[in-house]
């Protein structure tokens, strides 16, 4: 018997309270208040309810789903039809952040081709027009690069060329695509985690981080920088690997998607979450469309005694 079976009742507040606060952070940032959240929520625990009922194989009753979800019968009642289609639109576009557009892929297949920051408009390889093609056909080079100018990835420089702005690869936080990427990224985060914690399904997923404290400022600018370092290599190497595989799986059913990422951060000791560094970070590595690499493990400082490990394994059948 699971933990989840034999102890249903354990409540995960304190943890979702933690997970909850940087987000709620940005919706205070972002003018959305809790009356309005709450409301919006509604809908999603309801439809969390019913597959989670479908999961143990009981019929979704009125009852059934208010006790599962807390909402009143009567919201059950009259948020049926809505739940149902809050979660497909939620699947369906959620689903899609951080997908990367036909110019975020010219990007990041000219990261991994590791051609010249500058490159010919036109012409054979390599320029940027054969980078558009290897990416697709079905978009002008042309209207690749003003969507490229546009997220300020690269510039149009002299003598008809085209320059890579490596520095640049953080997404603007005013644009859709960046509050997209971090949705889906998060969210993806998040569904690693809670499958592996409540046993959602055959295997786990790798989910995993290092964590230190009692450092320096100067300590974690060191740190951020490997991190950087590290997340471009990454980079390239995964690239390098899921182009041939994606060009090879094209047209077959139910294909899948993947989402590897790696994410780095500092705070003062004991300090929450909240989405405030301790210091600013440093320029990120280029990063054209994030995801992220999640567990527990540690390393601390020299008085405190090191620990390692992981996530929290599967509960035991």
């Amino acid at each position: 018997m699971s933990e989840s079976d034999s102890t249903p009742s354990v409540k995960v507040t304190a943890e979702a309270l933690a997970v909850a606060q940087p987000l709620v952070t940005w919706l205070v940032r972002s003018g959305v208040g809790y009356t309005e959240f709450v409301a919006a929520l509604k809908p999603v625990f309801l439809a969390q309810a019913e597959a989670e009922a479908t999961r143990l194989r009981q019929k979704p009753t009125d009852s059934a789903l208010s006790l599962l979800s807390g909402l009143h019968r009567k919201d059950v009642r009259s948020l049926r039809a809505s739940a149902a289609a809050t979660d497909r639109d939620v699947r369906a576009t959620g689903s899609s952040w951080g997908r990367p557009s036909a110019a975020s892929q010219v990007a990041t297949r000219w990261l991994a081709l590791g051609w010249p920051d500058a490159l010919p408009f036109s012409g054979p390889e390599p320029s940027f027009e054969a980078l558009a093609r290897r990416v697709s056909k079905d978009f002008h080079h042309r209207a690749v690069l003003k969507d490229l100018v546009r997220l300020g990835v690269v510039r149009e420089a002299e003598a008809g060329r085209v320059r890579l702005l490596r520095d640049a690869f953080l997404p603007d936080a005013r644009l859709q695509e960046a509050r997209q990427l971090l949705a889906g990224a998060v969210a993806d985060h998040l569904a690693a985690g809670v499958h592996n914690l409540t046993g959602g399904g055959p295997g786990r997923f790798l989910e995993q981080s290092v964590f230190a404290d009692g450092l320096s400022a100067d300590s974690v600018h060191q740190l951020h920088q490997l991190a950087n370092r590290l997340w471009a290599e990454v980079l390239e190497r995964v690239v390098a690997a899921a182009v041939p595989l994606c060009e090879q799986d094209e047209g077959l059913p139910d294909t899948q998607r993947y989402r590897l990422g790696l994410f780095s951060f500092s705070a003062p000791d004991g300090a929450a979450a909240t989405g405030v560094p301790a210091a600013e970070p440093v320029t990120p590595a280029p990063q054209p469309h994030g995801p992220q690499l999640p567990g527990e493990g540690g390393v601390s400082s020299a008085r405190r005694r090191a620990r390692k490990g992981s996530s929290p394994r599967r509960p035991s059948q």
